[in-house]
């Protein structure tokens, strides 16, 4: 997909996708601000990722993703890393629909993808990610990639 010209562009992947390095590229390529929309979060709520999602649930970070990227969606020249699971709700995805985004990774066979996050385990959020059982572990993220994989490809 052409970015250039773009005012904002949204880099979103699967879990163990290169979103930030991708996102990094596209930044220093046109030369606009790098956003990480979880960093973005962390600052404005003041707790990690991991424990918004421990504390409060999925439900409130996603809540809170949403009041980021809608924030984000009114500047320009900025390029976002977005976390994995911001697809996931509907109220992101309409953000996104109306934006450049660009699938990092697309390409990269689920393999790879998951042993990039596997070796990111114990930064995930995810608490199947925090089990022992690596057979059990990697199953669920196959379930999961296979879950998103849809809607993934409603863009581009």
């Amino acid at each position: 997909m052409n970015y250039h010209n773009k005012p904002r562009i949204f880099v979103i992947g699967f879990m163990g996708s290169d979103r930030k390095g991708t996102a990094e590229n596209i930044a220093k390529e046109l030369d606009y601000q790098l956003v990480d929309l979880d960093r973005e979060i962390e600052k404005e709520d003041g707790r990690s990722i991991q424990r918004i999602c421990m504390t409060m649930g999925e439900h409130e970070y996603r809540n809170k993703e949403y009041e980021s990227l809608e924030k984000l969606a009114g500047q320009n020249r900025i390029v976002v890393a977005c976390g994995d699971g911001t697809i996931l709700d509907e109220m992101n995805r309409e953000i996104l629909e109306k934006n450049c985004v660009i699938i990092a990774d697309r390409e990269t066979p689920v393999e790879t993808l998951w042993e990039r996050a596997r070796a990111e385990q114990e930064s995930s959020p995810y608490a199947f990610m925090h089990q022992s059982d690596d057979k059990l572990k990697k199953e669920k993220f196959i379930n999961l990639y296979e879950q998103r994989k849809s809607l993934y490809n409603q863009f581009g």
